[in-house]
């Protein structure tokens, strides 16, 4: 494997680190507080206008960037709601 295709897959792979910890956090503490569902709601938007190019170019590495971004900002956004309306603590009153 070429070294730039693997460090674009190291890469990859912390991102959807990061992706993890949050989604974690979200439904270790059953707390939305800080969590912005609105902007992981347009991230994911974004991403899959992102997803449609790295698909024409054929990349692979963008295209599991992308669709692990789209899966974990759905994610993300859905606890956050659902936190927030079920009154539990620290989840703000609101929507997205």
């Amino acid at each position: 494997m070429v070294l730039h295709t693997l460090s674009g897959f190291l890469g990859t792979g912390i991102v959807i680190g990061g992706y993890i910890s949050q989604v974690a956090r979200l439904v270790r503490t059953r707390r939305a507080e800080g969590v912005s569902g609105g902007a992981y709601v347009l991230w994911a938007v974004a991403s899959g206008f992102l997803l449609v190019h790295a698909r024409s170019m054929r990349a692979l590495v963008f295209t599991v960037l992308l669709i692990s971004q789209i899966v974990a900002c759905v994610l993300i956004a859905i606890l956050a709601t659902v936190f927030r309306r079920s009154g539990s603590p620290g989840g703000a009153a609101g929507g997205l």
